[in-house]
């Protein structure tokens, strides 16, 4: 199996008599990209967008094994005693809640935000929360239909995203409906997005925190009217929202207490991080880049842009494309093209910065990690093309406008664009980078 799941699968046939077929008749012998023909004709269409997340070098390397129960690909005892576990269960054994969705266990426990909401969040992605959807599945009669709209039946999905009546609450705390109003994205998706807009520094706080409370708030809008029989509009939910969340960031800092109202959202940034992008040595330029990483069959971004001495934009570029396995893969293809298109351009003495840890530990050999391999040895392969160069991290407070990039990318109707003039909407980050700067 080799399809890169978890656990991973043999790649599901149109034909299965052709089992026997080498992975190689998939690739293109003269690009050594994946043969989207060749897909078609052998590979079920399911399985394409999983395939094409696979990472294929330009050079012949040697296959290797990965072990798909670690972020790295390295086998551990802890993850193997773990796997073999799991293994002697029985099928009806109980399984804990949240054993299929590992990083949205942990991930809600680390948000900062109150306690009560990450018992919430728990019981929300465990689907464990008193919606009709539940508690028919444990075989208790009630009513299927939803209190609000009463024309479809009750999940969390419906009820916290794809309800008509939620969606205006969506909008005006900021969030916009493109992923949460699919019907076609699961639950643990959309919480996996709403847990990268509470982790994105660049946003305002208000933005960041809000969404649980609008979870919270709807929950208990629903019961009132459940078991109560008492409506709430939707102006008063959204005040409601506003006041919970404007009560928790003033507990979070309670010597400067921070208001919002309708028309203007909170703008406070958490200090910890010192936000502040630093330019490279006189006669180097520095090439900050970064992924917007999506996971299923959803396309990644990816953004760079080039700074002289003194700060001046020179270059940028940003794209989207199939997207890969991790964050840490996506992050490896960000740099890879910004690497391909920093030489094309003609930098030969540059600084390449991102914000992946992960990455820049395997750039720096401090840690082996199967699964980035094949990038890094590609990645390194491109150093004796330039005259100097230097791999450096920063946290993602000084890599704003490659983020914004990135991002960008996703909401444009090109596929790729390459600036050489700072683009309109990249002017307040790239002069606040200056600013911060000089």
């Amino acid at each position: 199996p080799w399809i890169p799941t978890t656990p991973p699968h043999p790649p599901q046939l149109q034909n299965e008599e052709e089992a026997v077929l080498p992975v190689r008749i998939l690739i293109d012998p003269h690009t050594f990209h994946w043969d989207s023909h060749q897909l078609h004709r052998y590979i079920d269409t399911h399985d394409h967008h999983l395939i094409q997340k696979i990472f294929l070098p330009q050079v012949p390397m040697v296959d290797d094994y990965l072990w798909s129960y670690t972020k790295d690909g390295e086998y551990s005892v802890k993850s193997g005693y773990w796997k073999a576990l799991s293994l002697q269960r029985e099928e009806h054994a109980p399984v804990a809640p949240l054993a299929t969705s590992p990083d949205i266990a942990s991930t809600i426990w680390q948000l900062n935000i109150a306690p009560k909401l990450k018992h919430f969040l728990w019981r929300l992605a465990s689907r464990a929360i008193g919606v009709a959807d539940n508690l028919r599945r444990r075989n208790i009669n009630i009513n299927p239909y939803c209190s609000w709209c009463c024309s479809d039946f009750e999940s969390s999905e419906h009820i916290f995203f794809t309800c008509p009546r939620v969606h205006p609450i969506w909008r005006m705390v900021g969030v916009p409906l493109t992923l949460l109003g699919d019907p076609n994205i699961s639950l643990e998706d959309k919480l996996r997005y709403l847990f990268r807009l509470h982790n994105d520094s660049s946003l305002p706080i208000f933005k960041r925190t809000s969404p649980f409370l609008v979870l919270w708030r709807l929950w208990k809008t629903r019961n009132n009217l459940v078991f109560n029989r008492k409506s709430t509009t939707t102006e008063e939910v959204f005040k409601y929202i506003c006041l919970d969340t404007e009560e928790w960031l003033n507990h979070l800092t309670p010597h400067a207490p921070i208001t919002t109202t309708t028309s203007k959202p909170l703008s406070y940034h958490a200090p910890t991080r010192r936000s502040k992008w630093t330019p490279p040595c006189q006669g180097w330029v520095k090439c900050n880049y970064d992924a917007s990483h999506h996971e299923g069959n959803r396309d990644s971004g990816l953004g760079w842009i080039i700074h002289d001495s003194h700060g001046t934009f020179l270059h940028g570029g940003m794209g989207r494309f199939q997207g890969r396995y991790t964050a840490a893969e996506a992050e490896c293809s960000a740099l890879l093209w910004a690497l391909q298109s920093s030489w094309a351009l003609g930098y030969r003495s540059i600084v390449f910065e991102g914000d992946s840890q992960t990455l820049h530990r395997a750039l720096h050999s401090q840690t082996n990690n199967p699964r980035l391999r094949n990038y890094v040895n590609t990645i390194l392969q491109w150093k004796p093309m330039f005259s100097s160069i230097l791999f450096t991290f920063q946290f993602r407070e000084q890599n704003s406008c490659a983020d914004k990039l990135a991002k960008s990318a996703l909401l444009s109707s090109q596929l790729y664009a390459l600036f050489t003039v700072c683009p309109l909407f990249l002017h307040s980050s790239v002069n606040n980078d200056c600013t911060k700067s000089f």
